[in-house]
């Protein structure tokens, strides 16, 4: 069965009515503040449990704001204040709808990429390990074909076609999926895929702060010899030293030599 979004919702997960999203729920989270103790300082004590039991919780509140930050952080963070209640209930997971869409719909960095460094910022206490943890995520997203989940009543029953972002960008992923799917962006069919991907992506958030506290956290995942060449001479410290970024290159650059 396929299900109908209005412009309206559309737009929700944009601009326009993001920002109004944005506004009420710093208000909620204001609210809530005042009548609940203060959260805990971080970082909390991460506790373990399976990628695969967050997944559909994911998807299904990825759908509820047509948010994929959002998805990915009340997952994680709405099984733990179920579970165990405070500090995890603390956290005003609404105000993580500016996350949808790349940043309020203008195609930044993708909303569970975004997701992922604040959650890894609540658990993890060295910096180095953070950024470290922030980089591993952002290279599998950019490297891996989603979305490979597939939710127990899909509300667009469609066969999803996978693509590779080969960027943790927002728009470069919608773009590389609507042109091997054919589907266009923006569409119920777009979301259906962004949802999906947002289970693919809290899990592999689990997966990743399940192994970080166990101390079995290997770092696998490295740019491709393009960006490392580039980065060699253009890179902090190097000859030229003109980019700050661990991203990958070649997306939006060719070679200038």
């Amino acid at each position: 069965m396929k299900m109908k979004i209005s412009r309206r919702e559309i737009l929700g997960a944009g601009t326009v009515a993001g920002c109004a999203a944005i506004g009420g729920a710093l208000l909620k989270g204001a609210n809530v503040a005042a009548a609940s103790p203060s959260a805990a300082a971080v970082p909390w004590t991460w506790k373990k449990m399976d990628p695969a039991e967050i997944q559909e919780r994911a998807y299904q509140s990825a759908w509820e704001k047509i948010g994929c930050m959002y998805g990915a952080c009340e997952s994680i963070l709405g099984t733990l204040a179920d579970r165990y209640g405070a500090p995890y209930n603390t956290f005003p997971v609404d105000a993580t709808v500016y996350g949808s869409g790349g940043i309020g719909g203008i195609g930044s960095v993708c909303g569970t990429v975004n997701a992922s460094g604040l959650l890894f910022n609540l658990f993890v206490k060295n910096q180095n390990d953070l950024f470290a943890l922030c980089s591993e995520m952002s290279l599998w997203y950019e490297k891996a074909s989603l979305p490979v989940y597939r939710p127990k009543k899909p509300k667009v029953d469609i066969e999803i076609v996978r693509s590779v972002a080969g960027s943790n960008l927002c728009h470069i992923s919608s773009t590389k999926w609507a042109n091997a799917s054919g589907y266009k962006v923006l569409t119920n069919e777009h979301f259906e895929r962004c949802n999906r991907l947002v289970a693919d992506a809290a899990a592999e958030i689990v997966r990743m702060l399940n192994e970080y506290d166990a101390g079995n956290m290997a770092f696998k995942q490295k740019l491709n010899d393009f960006s490392q060449q580039c980065l060699s001479c253009h890179g902090p410290g190097n000859t030229t030293a003109n980019v700050a970024s661990g991203m990958t290159c070649n997306p939006c650059h060719e070679n200038p030599h």
